[in-house]
């Protein structure tokens, strides 16, 4: 069975990257402060998908993109096999799939505080102690400095940078303050959305880290209700927003980012949290599913020649009780527990259809 890595393997090929570093840099030309992102360090533990920023934001792309594509990561190992996870990845990938510029635009904003609020900070003892990058309580200054970026990003080149950590105090919050509107907008409307789409993004950001600090821990399962509160007083449709939340959840924290740790948990434990506090959700997802494959098995009969009209017609089939009785029959042959024959003259083309409704059926894991 493929697994998630596997998955990722194709999302980040040579060409999709590229295609994502020109359509970020792209956002770079026309927004400035989104350019800010290139010179912005990154680092370990959160993120080692690349030295800056603006590495975190080309991977995002590349997974929007491979999505709307459709790659998919729902029959992949570490989620087929459980029920709650797998229908929740697919309306995550439903929510990017259906409008991927919302994500593009989140991708873009979510970080757009993080160059103001940098602050670079080494482990106690290590040579980059030694270098001035010391904590808050022992600075003047409550953000590093032009000159401390300059001589940070002399030592990553000279591989001397291990041990000093990029932290970003509030940024996460900082997004939807008043000196950023412009920049949102901005962003928004780079992303080929109206300007009603700005609340909505915005919000989003907000609540990203949320989504994964608040769940670190069990047994806090009931913070998952203040998303669907912060909707609903911003007059967001709750429902696409918590959705939107679980994409988050998928494409910025676990598989948007490289970590000191290669669990990818955040996924799972909003999930479960979700569940825990709005089962119906979950409930919702498994009757969609019903529905669809009822639709799709409709379907793998039309194709087989089984849809039910043409086998009435065929045969003559009057109405009433008698279509009932040939439509169990036809089912009985593609599960195998009778042969066509008593279909007479057309037990040849009704056999030949169910061996291909059977193994289309079984390729999917449908049934009748």
């Amino acid at each position: 069975m493929q697994t998630i890595d596997d998955a990722l393997g194709e999302v980040f090929s040579v060409e999709r990257m590229n295609s994502a570093r020109i359509a970020v840099e792209s956002a770079c030309l026309a927004i400035p402060v989104v350019a800010k992102l290139k010179v912005t360090p990154q680092t370990l533990p959160e993120h080692g998908e690349g030295p800056f920023v603006i590495d975190h934001l080309v991977r995002m792309f590349a997974i929007i993109d491979a999505i709307v594509a459709g790659v998919s990561f729902v029959a992949c190992g570490e989620v087929a096999d459980d029920p709650i996870l797998r229908l929740a990845i697919i309306d995550a990938e439903r929510a990017i799939h259906s409008s991927p510029d919302v994500f593009r635009a989140y991708a873009l904003m979510h970080n757009i505080a993080k160059p103001d609020r940098l602050l670079l900070v080494a482990e106690v003892g290590t040579s980059g102690e030694k270098e001035g990058f010391v904590a808050l309580d022992r600075r003047v200054s409550p953000y590093s400095t032009s000159s401390e970026l300059v001589r940070f990003d002399k030592l990553r080149r000279a591989g001397l940078a291990e041990g000093i950590v990029a932290t970003f105090d509030d940024a996460d919050r900082a997004v939807i303050g008043p000196q950023y509107a412009e920049v949102r907008e901005a962003i928004v409307g780079h992303c080929g959305l109206e300007n009603a789409f700005v609340k909505f993004v915005a919000e989003l950001c907000w609540s990203h880290d949320d989504v994964a600090r608040y769940f670190v821990e069990p047994g806090n399962e009931d913070a998952f209700a203040i998303f669907s509160a912060r909707a609903g007083k911003s007059g967001l449709n709750v429902e696409k927003f918590l959705d939107a939340l679980l994409a988050i959840a998928l494409i910025d924290h676990d598989l948007g980012r490289i970590r000191s740790s290669s669990e990818r948990l955040v996924f799972h434990q909003f999930v479960l949290a979700e569940y825990a506090t709005l089962p119906e959700r979950h409930a919702a997802r498994e009757a969609r599913e019903r529905h669809n494959q009822k639709l799709r098995v409709k379907q793998i009969l039309a194709e087989s020649g089984l849809d039910p009209e043409e086998v009435f017609l065929r045969l003559g089939t009057g109405f009433g009780a008698e279509r009932g009785e040939v439509m169990r029959r036809v089912y009985g042959v593609i599960r195998g527990e009778i042969d066509a024959s008593s279909f007479g003259a057309h037990s040849s083309v009704i056999q030949i259809g169910a061996e291909r409704a059977a193994a289309l059926l079984a390729k999917e894991g449908l049934s009748v």
